[in-house]
């Protein structure tokens, strides 16, 4: 087996989308993400993939921004997603997918990545950790979903 790594290709949306939405199924999560080719496309220039083939196949996929970083001063990246086929994981394909990730955006000047991890995923928190990445406990992170969005916007609160 011989993995390539390369950013999307045009015509590969539907593909890194599908890849995407098996990560929840995979965790046992009753979700299923809301990404579809389309919505990459409309994204395109501003969301990036990189993603990891075997024999012209595609088994494995890195999604991110580019984010900055007030307190560090620099440009960063985020990763919204990393999956690997569940039967192909242990053979270092997210470790290339995120080194492959990492070298293209460095390119553009990233000097770091910011990634969520969900609670209760011990192998992939040990995954990142020997990687290098380090959990910040005084991070939480909140989201404000789009109801209280849309309301955020239009109401006044005294």
């Amino acid at each position: 087996m011989s993995i390539g790594y390369r950013p999307m290709r045009a015509g590969q949306e539907e593909a890194v989308a599908t890849l995407v939405r098996q990560l929840p199924k995979d965790l046992g999560m009753e979700f299923t993400p809301a990404l579809t080719g389309e919505i990459l496309r409309q994204w395109q220039g501003q969301h990036h993939v990189m993603v990891a083939e075997n024999a012209g196949l595609l088994c494995g996929v890195c999604t991110w921004f580019y984010i900055y970083s007030t307190w560090r001063g620099t440009k960063g990246i985020y990763v919204s997603d990393l999956y690997v086929h569940s039967h192909l994981r242990g053979r270092k394909i997210g470790e290339g997918l995120l080194r492959a990730t990492a070298k293209e955006a460095a390119k553009q000047g990233a000097s770091f990545i910011k990634l969520d991890v969900r609670r209760g995923m011990p192998r992939q928190m040990k995954f990142y950790e020997t990687l290098g990445f380090t959990q910040d406990d005084d991070i939480h992170t909140y989201f404000l979903e789009q109801e209280k969005f849309n309301a955020l916007m239009t109401e006044q609160k005294p």
